[in-house]
């Protein structure tokens, strides 16, 4: 080095603190997540995060764990060493704790120590290792590396002094942070509770042995929870003191369309397995050919259909959507934003728009990427807040999830079992229902020469289902030119399986066609029958006791017709005795007896042809009696009819008065020169309206529409020695007893037509 050479050295000034501390944690909730992670690192068993109240207002925070602790050589060579982080593989010396233990760490900044200046102003390290006899205090005052930035940052001084460790308990480590910076009540420590549910991963749990427990205990909340305890439908997650217990979907044990993907840890194999509804579809290893970059990755994935989505409300008291869709972590903590509502680092979303009938959305998923080991690809930005530094790893893992595992779930959820066309749950499609389907995406998958193995689920392909037989034996073919390509063990069982259960469905569609056939001949001959015995159901379907209810009912019919009768009878006698009498009272008083007499004869030629209920006002079928009535030939012949709409019409009606408005319409048509008679039926809320048209002569020249109802007014004749005006008249009267009424239906011009309407 020349004399007009020399090295310099960078300064590093006291603002340092702010960057990589406040304004490099830019969210409280982060920060506490930064401690919490290192007191994981510090293979603690339970941090409990304790806020301290003073006349109800939150006036510190108190992070505390069991972990293996620091002596004064940690204090001084790692925790106060700035960006330097033992927990970093190269730094690790073999006498390291962290060699002894299965945990991966989940830091490894060096940073997450200034997420206490993000909380609060003071800080107060309390901190002991297990076979020491004192504690190491340390007090820091982070507002004095603000008051002269031109200062060093090492020229800061940092309060040092030993004493008892506090909690009683043989090592850890307490974090005691006052001055606080924001404001802490009910609703951020529940908003705090809830992020820390979805902070650790289902992985963490799985060793009983080293389980990892976080608890917040807040005691001016106490009372507050235990008011809420009383109601309900309160859940964990609405109360602050307590363990964090984790929600991810997976503890929810919710029955749903799900696929599990994992690289090995050597990076050499991938793994998947596909269920629906807690039924195991298929399993496939194949060699990673594509994804060299990823190694120890897991991915769970579930399809949220709408009883998914009810029951997840359900539970957690959320709705899926505000809850978030796929999670990322990393060594078992979660690597924030990612699966926040509104975040869609996979594009999912924007995927959904190119192809919303065909693709799934953010709203329809739920799931978790886990990532494990010392993976240098995958690195959290300082500021925590925006996930992962871009590398080809990340960029790689992203394509790994869209091609392995979401385009595999909507192949099976929108293909085979047709969700976009179910819109109830309990008639979704069942594996089992679509098996053959399942099968021809084996034969997909199947011919892929980096296949391991395949292993599936024989009971979806031996149940009874509605399968096609046809479709399956048309994946046989591709099924058994893979298995002699690829010699796959697996690939030749299920060809064999699908074989057997094509035979199987060929001889049971063989059977149910001969018994279909069989059945249809027995159904034909019933129908036969049963068409006959419904002819009768007016007239033949009585028994001993109904007729002889029927006897009495038309007896007391005709009873009361004789005494119409005979009082008619009087008035005549009198009238010609005392009065004399004009033609319209005589025409009007040989009406009445003659709708007497005639009702007399029609109730006795019902009660000897069947069993009705000559009862007068019931509420039937119409229909039906007309129908019959028509059929047993009990009104005038010669003339053919037919009836529409052949369904139940109910309404009240006499049934001998309904006999001889039919015998009187057919009588008029007869003499109209008609030869058939059509019967219209329909109904509003308060009639059943009877439309009857003729195909006669229709109304003769001159005669008034409106008369033709009146005493005297003929319509089939200009000849009135062939018809007397009294049938349409006698026809209103006897639908007017019954609360109907008549008129005609001057839009019909191709014969005679008729409106009555019968009351409901």
């Amino acid at each position: 080095m020349t004399n007009n050479e020399k090295q310099l050295k960078f300064r590093v000034s006291s603002g340092l603190k702010n960057v990589i501390g406040r304004d490099l944690i830019s969210d409280k909730y982060i920060a506490i997540f930064e401690l919490v992670k290192n007191s994981y690192d510090a293979h603690a068993h339970n941090v409990t995060i304790s806020f301290e109240s003073e006349s109800e207002t939150i006036n510190g925070i108190t992070v505390s764990d069991d972990g293996v602790g620091m002596d004064y050589s940690d204090i001084i060579n790692k925790w106060l060493f700035v960006a330097y982080s033992e927990k970093k593989k190269q730094n690790r010396k073999e006498s390291d704790y962290r060699n002894e233990f299965k945990r991966n760490v989940a830091g490894a900044k060096g940073v997450g120590r200034f997420s206490c200046d993000r909380l609060g102003a003071k800080l107060r390290l309390i901190t002991k290792k297990e076979f020491e006899e004192t504690a190491h205090y340390i007090d820091i005052d982070w507002n004095n590396f603000e008051y002269d930035d031109s200062k060093e940052f090492m020229d800061i001084p940092v309060e040092y002094h030993t004493g008892l460790f506090p909690n009683g308990k043989t090592s850890g480590a307490i974090l005691e942070i006052t001055g606080l910076r924001e404001n802490w009540d009910r609703a951020s420590i529940i908003r705090l509770k809830k992020s820390l549910m979805k902070l650790i991963s289902p992985d963490l749990h799985g060793d009983e042995d080293d389980q990892f427990d976080i608890t917040i205990s807040a005691p001016s909340e106490l009372a507050e929870d235990e008011l809420r305890k009383t109601k309900k439908t309160v859940s964990a997650r609405d109360l602050v003191n307590g363990i964090i217990v984790n929600d991810v979907f997976e503890r929810l044990n919710i029955k749903t369309t799900s696929i599990s993907l994992d690289v090995s840890e050597d990076g050499k194999t991938i793994r998947t397995e596909l269920s629906d509804r807690g039924i195991p579809i298929f399993t496939i290893v194949e060699r990673n050919t594509k994804y060299s970059e990823l190694n120890s990755i897991h991915i769970s994935l579930f399809y949220l259909n709408r009883s998914a989505k009810t029951n997840f409300t359900r539970l957690m008291g959320i709705e899926p959507v505000n809850y978030g869709s796929v999670f990322v972590y990393k060594n078992g903590f979660r690597i924030y934003p990612y699966g926040e509502p509104g975040e869609d680092f996979f594009g999912i979303d924007k995927r959904k728009g190119q192809g919303y009938s065909r693709n799934l959305g953010t709203r329809e998923i739920m799931g978790r990427i886990s990532i494990s080991g010392d993976n240098d690809d995958f690195i959290e930005t300082s500021s925590r807040a925006h996930g992962f530094i871009v590398t080809r790893a990340v960029e790689t893992l992203s394509d790994l999830f869209l091609q392995k595992v979401l385009k595999v779930l909507e192949r099976y959820v929108v293909k085979i079992i047709n969700w976009n066309n179910s819109t109830d749950d309990d008639k979704e499609i069942k594996p089992e229902d679509v098996s053959d389907k399942i099968v021809s995406e084996f034969a997909d998958l199947s011919s892929r020469n980096d296949i391991i193995s395949i292993d599936y689920n024989e009971e979806i392909f031996s149940k009874t289902s509605k399968v096609n037989a046809d479709e399956l034996a048309s994946s046989i073919s591709r099924l058994e030119k893979v298995a002699e390509k690829t010699k796959n063990p697996a690939v030749s069982k299920l060809v064999a399986n699908v074989k057997k259960r094509t035979d199987s469905l060929r001889k049971q569609n063989a059977e149910l066609e001969k018994e279909n056939r069989d059945q249809e001949a027995a159904l034909s001959a019933a129908n036969k029958e049963r068409e006959i015995q419904e002819k009768q159901v007016f007239f033949l379907k009585g028994a001993v006791n109904a007729n002889t209810q029927n006897l009495m009912n038309g007896m007391h019919s005709v009873f009361t017709q004789s005494e119409a009768l005979k009082g008619n009878l009087k008035l005549i006698e009198s009238a010609i005795v005392e009065n004399p009498i004009n033609l319209q009272e005589l025409i009007e008083l040989l009406s009445e007896i003659k709708k007497s007499n005639q009702k007399i004869n029609k109730i006795a030629e019902l009660a000897i042809h069947g069993a009705q209920n000559l009862k007068a006002e019931k509420n039937e079928d119409i229909y039906a009696f007309i129908s019959e009535y028509l059929l047993s030939e009990l009104t005038i012949r010669g003339i053919n009819y037919s009836l529409n709409d052949k369904r139940e019409y109910l309404c009240f009606f006499d049934s001998a008065s309904v006999g001889l408005i039919i015998d009187n319409v057919f009588s008029n048509s007869l003499k109209a020169r008609a030869d058939t008679i059509e019967f219209n039926f329909s109904e509003t809320p308060k009639n059943v309206v009877v439309k009857v048209y003729d195909n006669g002569i229709g109304l003769r020249s001159g005669i008034d529409p409106n008369r033709i109802f009146e005493y005297g007014a003929t319509t089939t004749s200009s000849n009135p020695s062939k018809g007397f005006g009294i049938g349409l008249c006698y026809v209103k009267q006897l639908l007017s007893d019954m609360g109907g009424s008549i008129e005609y239906d001057s839009e019909y011009k191709t014969g005679f037509g008729l409106i009555m309407r019968f009351k409901k």
